[in-house]
């Protein structure tokens, strides 16, 4: 049976995934002159870059994917 989840990227676009689908989700530390991020990485669609301070940020889709699993 498929699972998805609704997760709001940083641009408040709203996408349906279905958890099967997702490869990864990423957070990556500030260092140097890059800033921090996050994102899911998709079998065919690539990456959805995540909000880092609202909407659905890595600990938000990572409790929604735990929660559609379980």
């Amino acid at each position: 049976m498929n699972k998805f989840i609704w997760v709001r990227d940083r641009d408040k676009v709203e996408r349906y995934i279905n958890v099967d689908h997702i490869i990864a989700v990423t957070k990556v530390s500030a260092h140097g002159v890059y800033n921090a991020s996050a994102y899911i990485v998709l079998v065919k669609e690539g990456e959805i870059t995540l909000s880092q301070d609202e909407f659905d940020t890595y600990e938000d889709v990572i409790a929604k994917i735990q929660q559609a699993l379980a």
